[in-house]
C-alpha cells in the first residue's frame, strides 16, 4: 500500500474529535455569556426608561410642597410621608413591566431651601447576580417651572 492511500488512524481521529469538542465547549460558554450580558443590557435599558418616565411624570406636574406630596402619587404606589417622602411600586404593579419595582424618593429643601430632589430607582431580579438596580436623580425648583 502506498503512503498516499493510507487513511486516518483511530488515534488521529480521536485527537481531532477531542480538540473539536474543546473548541465547541468554549464557543458554547462564550455564547451563554453573551446572551446573559445581552439580557442584562436590555433590562438596564428598560430600568432607565422606567426611571426617566416617572421623573418626567413628576416634573410635568405643578410643584407641590411637602404637605401636598400625595399629588405626586400614582395608582398602585404605596406612599410614606418620611422625610424623605417615598412612593413604592412593588413587583407586578408597574403596568406592562411586572418584572420591575420602583422607589421614588422626594427630598424637599435639597440641596438648598425651596428645591426638590427627585430620585427614581428601579429594581429587577437577575438569575445570576440577584437583585440589580438603576437610579436617576433630578432637581426641581418652583420658580424655574414654566407657568401657563
Amino acid at each position: 500500500m502506498k503512503a498516499s492511500e493510507r487513511g486516518v488512524t483511530l488515534v488521529e481521529m480521536m485527537v481531532t474529535v477531542v480538540l473539536l469538542g474543546i473548541v465547541i465547549l468554549g464557543a458554547a460558554s462564550l455564547l451563554t455569556q453573551v446572551l446573559h450580558q445581552n439580557k442584562l443590557a436590555r433590562q438596564r435599558s428598560l430600568a432607565t426608561y422606567l426611571a426617566a418616565e416617572r421623573i418626567d411624570q413628576l416634573t410635568s406636574l405643578e410643584f407641590n410642597t411637602a404637605a401636598d406630596y400625595l399629588h405626586y402619587q400614582l395608582p398602585g404606589e404605596a406612599a410614606a410621608a418620611g422625610p424623605p417622602v417615598t412612593f413604592i411600586a412593588a413587583y407586578g404593579t408597574i403596568p406592562d413591566y411586572p418584572e420591575f419595582r420602583r422607589v421614588i424618593t422626594l427630598n424637599y429643601d435639597v440641596p438648598t431651601a425651596g428645591m426638590l430632589q427627585i430620585t427614581s430607582e428601579v429594581f429587577w431580579e437577575d438569575m445570576l447576580q440577584g437583585e440589580k438596580s438603576h437610579e436617576l436623580n433630578t432637581y426641581v425648583h418652583p420658580r424655574l417651572e414654566q407657568r401657563q
